[in-house]
């Protein structure tokens, strides 16, 4: 099992710069600081600087770029309020109004190959996935949906085109239904190619990028891109613009080295969780590792929730990233050609700003209902074991 623990979260602006944007996936070590600006006699007839890439960078998705979470002394890689709320198992946590989980699964031909003497690896696949919306937590605040890709025409040459050209929506996002995913998979059979890249870009049209939302995408595969698309950009594009929050990446039966490093870097690109399963055993402790996973985010959840403390934290931190950005657009207004800049800090002061009000919401509609909300989670995790 590997665990990636990289992660680089850009802000999802859309003004181009003459700066280069390369740093947008630099770590925060590596990223550059930029100076307080002292003030000039002579301001408004200065050309302002461009806005250098540290302002793209976001590594926890709370909207306040990276340096001005270590001006303000917090570290930027996780949400220290939930932290000091809820302990240090909560790092990974979010106050969010939505989490959703899609599970991406490869339908293509390979996979009616046997996992074992038994079953075939679709077949442990299904039971896996089954099982894993099953051992979810039923709150209105989870989703779930299955989306698979390859399961059209069939593995020949012949209908590559076919194949390559479709993925399906076969659960769609909903809160957590066993039964409904069961009848969904046993539509799919193993027949065709994989267009992984797709059916990542595909994600998006579920995964709306939104603030105070959590994108979580598990992807099965017993095997690398093979409809001539491009996975690893493609799941760095939606990273970047907050569709997806991190990409777990389960390998199942991976034979050949290069498979398994392409399927790996989509997961290390997002922060996400690379697990190669060789077999039967394998897979499903991959599934229970997800799930738990799945469990310690919800748990954290109704920890946020129902802590007074978290929000004036919350509050706090806002106000202070909303002043330090209003002294750097202060700072540009002085002087000439620096609209652009503006424009853009205002959209980092926005975000912070709808990231503050999404963090009210959650509380004000969830908390009212949060004991029998946590009175049914702990019913279900009596009924799992």
């Amino acid at each position: 099992m590997h665990r990636v623990h990289h992660r680089s979260l850009p802000l999802a602006l859309t003004i181009a710069f003459t700066t280069s944007q390369a740093g947008c996936n630099k770590s925060k070590n590596e990223s550059q600081e930029p100076e307080i600006h002292p003030a000039a006699d002579s301001a408004a007839d200065e050309q302002a600087p461009p806005l250098v890439d540290a302002w793209y960078n976001d590594v926890d998705a709370d909207g306040v770029p990276d340096f001005v979470e270590l001006e303000l002394h917090n570290d930027p890689n996780i949400d220290e309020c939930i932290v000091v709320a809820c302990g240090e198992n909560a790092g990974g946590g979010r106050l969010a109004e939505s989490i959703n989980t899609l599970i991406i699964l490869d339908a293509s031909g390979s996979m009616a190959g046997k996992a074992g003497k038994r079953k075939s690896k679709m077949k442990v696949a299904k039971e896996a996935v089954t099982r894993f919306v099953e051992l979810m937590p039923r709150a209105d605040v989870m989703k779930v949906g299955v989306m698979a890709f390859g399961q059209f025409g069939d593995n020949s040459e012949a209908q590559k085109e076919e194949s390559c050209s479709k993925v399906q929506m076969i659960a769609p996002m909903n809160i957590p239904d066993p039964q409904v995913v069961k009848d969904a998979l046993a539509t799919v059979d193993a027949t065709g190619w994989s267009p992984i890249a797709r059916a990542i870009e595909a994600s998006a049209q579920f995964l709306p990028e939104q603030v105070s939302t959590v994108n979580h995408v598990i992807l099965v595969a017993d095997g690398i891109e093979r409809c001539d698309g491009d996975p690893v950009t493609v799941a760095r594009q939606l990273f970047e613009t907050n569709h997806v929050s991190r990409i777990d990446v389960v390998g199942f039966g991976i034979e050949a080295k290069e498979d398994a490093e392409a399927l790996m870097a989509i997961a290390e690109l997002t922060g996400g969780l690379y697990v190669e399963a060789s077999d039967v055993a394998e897979f499903d402790e991959a599934f229970n590792a997800l799930s738990l996973g799945t469990w310690n985010t919800f748990d954290s959840w109704l920890c946020a929730v129902g802590s007074a403390p978290l929000l004036e934290c919350y509050e706090s931190r806002a106000a202070e990233a909303i002043a330090r950005t209003e002294r750097e657009i202060e700072f540009m207004s002085d002087h000439s050609g620096g609209d652009e800049a503006i424009a853009t800090l205002e959209k980092v002061k926005a975000r912070i700003e709808l990231t503050m009000e999404g963090r009210k919401r959650v509380i004000t509609t969830y908390k009212v209902n949060l004991d029998a909300i946590k009175s049914d989670s702990n019913t279900q995790r009596k009924r799992s074991k």
